[in-house]
């Protein structure tokens, strides 16, 4: 009996030491399970700190090449890079739901989703020196484009100056070789060359002018036209007398005379028959040459 009661004893001592090294067992299980879901949620707190640290990072560099490249952001090298780094700002979208979904739990997906985000982070800064060279490309560009623009406005600005000042030469020019008409004097002539002093006795009207010496004006054949006007302001014209050219019409004249000019001071002298009554007033004479009116008088009859 003693014997059975030192077995049963003795079982009992086993059984309670078995228990108590299941018990405690089971608790360090249980800790180290709460310590292994601490250091997850730790994990996943620092993940997705760095995640949207990332996602932010991505962010940044995006706008610099959408908003911030100036006209080269529309080149292909460009939007193939853009293309890819919303490829990645994907994946960053997609570790951040996974990590918010409460699905990783266990230590080697911990690992994987550290060292996928470490991959990112390397890839960012490949991106990074890609934009900043893109950038500073860019930069180099404006700064030639600005230069080469007012390169070509201060070229423009010249050449428009140069074209001012050669259309104040020309006019100037012109100005010069304009014929002057000097010296005009009108008078009233009968039938023996004399000079009339009787309306009803007028025969011709003699005008006579001298053209001014110009060395600027071109020398050879000039033809002169004068317009002789009434005192009711009808012009003095002969039946299919034509016309010359004068500030962009084409006028009717009296008389016409073609000389030869050669630079030097020219006398002129034109005639008028008279064919018509007479009016008594005062009679205006225009004079005009190459197109402009080089002179002008009056007379009484």
């Amino acid at each position: 009996m003693k014997v059975k009661h030192v077995i049963i004893a003795a079982a009992a001592v086993i059984i309670a030491l078995i228990a108590a090294f299941y018990f405690v067992l089971r608790n360090e299980r249980a800790q180290l399970q709460e310590e292994k879901d601490l250091f997850a949620n730790e994990q996943k707190e620092i993940m997705q700190e760095e995640l949207q640290k990332l996602a932010s990072e991505y962010d940044i560099q995006y706008q610099k090449l959408s908003h911030g490249m100036g006209e080269q952001k529309f080149s292909l090298a460009t939007d193939s890079l853009i293309s890819q780094l919303l490829a990645e700002r994907a994946k960053v979208d997609q570790l951040q739901k996974e990590l918010k979904s409460n699905k990783v739990t266990s230590a080697k997906r911990i690992g994987q989703l550290t060292q996928e985000v470490s991959t990112l982070r390397n890839v960012l800064k490949n991106y990074v020196v890609q934009i900043d060279s893109l950038q500073s490309a860019n930069n180099r560009l404006r700064q030639e484009n600005t230069e080469v623009r007012a390169n070509y406005e201060r070229a423009t600005n010249e050449a428009q100056q140069l074209s001012n000042e050669k259309a104040q030469l020309s006019d100037r020019v012109k100005l010069a070789a304009k014929l002057d008409a000097t010296r005009i004097s009108i008078m009233p002539i009968d039938k023996r060359g004399k000079l009339s002093k009787k309306l009803e006795k007028t025969v011709n009207i003699q005008i006579h002018f001298t053209v001014a010496k110009n060395v600027t004006a071109a020398v050879g054949e000039k033809t002169f036209y004068c317009r002789i006007t009434q005192p009711n302001e009808e012009l003095l014209v002969k039946p299919g007398s034509g016309t010359f050219p004068f500030e962009g019409k084409h006028i009717p004249y009296s008389i016409r005379r073609e000389i030869e000019y050669n630079g030097e001071d020219t006398a002129v002298t034109m005639y008028w028959p008279v064919e018509e009554s007479l009016q008594s007033g005062t009679y205006r004479v225009k004079l005009f040459a190459d197109g402009n009116l080089i002179g002008q008088a009056s007379f009484t009859l």
